[in-house]
């Protein structure tokens, strides 16, 4: 359009005087192509180069990637919270982390590992407001397991049990490697913690509702864990009056 071309416009007459050339046409969408496939490009690129800090367990085509706290650091100066009767204390080790934030503490207690044909156990006592307690049963078990080492491969019906400190919530369980042994997850959740583990039995055996009883029968607290609020989440359990066997042996 010229400034001729432009006249009798009343108030919106233009100011230029040069003619002005028609937009072009047919290439811009080329050029949107072209940004939209870089930009995808990018975004790959970052996602493959994004380090990968946790591998998921897979259950039925579903994914549970086991939940990281970051905030918590190990204190090994920490005297032990948990102990298990008729087990030698150089089977057992412990691990005490603390919170930094100062709102929880978690202990574990180990015997054996998860990988092999051995009994193997790994129990998790925690006091901060029940963060764990919210999650499913399949993911207490796949982060329990991957503490030690584990994955999970198959988990059971629920079923529950009576103690001392409240219904136990446990399942069968099946772990990748585990050499044809038993296992199963418990949890316990209480007002200010809970309790959870996974237990494995020796090859060729299996853990029932029986034996897995007598185990948490035989989780007791030391001063240590009193006097570090733990007896409110895990109370002494009633002296036994027959003998029983746990998955340990």
């Amino acid at each position: 359009m010229s400034g001729e071309t432009a006249r009798g416009l009343g108030p919106f007459d233009p100011y230029w005087t040069q003619d002005v050339r028609p937009p072009r046409r047919g290439g811009g969408w080329r050029g949107r192509l072209a940004f939209g496939a870089g930009a995808a490009l990018a975004l790959v690129g970052v996602a493959a180069f994004a380090p990968a800090s946790m591998s998921p367990t897979k259950d039925g085509g579903a994914s549970v990637v086991a939940a990281a706290r970051p905030g918590d650091v190990v204190d090994p100066s920490a005297q032990p919270a948990l102990t298990l009767d008729d087990v030698a204390a150089d089977a057992v080790s412990h691990e005490t982390r603390i919170d930094r934030a100062g709102r929880g503490r978690s202990d574990a207690l180990s015997v054996g590992r998860f990988y092999g044909e051995e009994p193997a156990l790994r129990v998790e006592l925690w006091r901060d407001g029940g963060r764990r307690a919210a999650v499913s049963l399949f993911v207490a078990a796949a982060e329990t397991a991957a503490a030690g080492g584990a994955a999970v491969e198959r988990l059971g019906a629920t079923q529950d049990l009576d103690s001392a400190s409240g219904p136990i919530e446990w399942a069968k369980l099946t772990l990748a490697g585990g050499g044809g042994r038993g296992c199963a997850v418990f949890r316990l959740a209480a007002r200010e913690g809970g309790l959870r583990g996974v237990v494995c039995a020796a090859s060729g055996a299996t853990v029932d509702e029986r034996s897995l009883a007598c185990l948490i029968e035989r989780l007791n607290l030391t001063k240590a864990g009193r006097e570090a609020g733990f007896a409110e989440v895990l109370k002494a359990s009633p002296p036994r009056r027959v003998a029983c066997r746990t998955p340990l042996g």
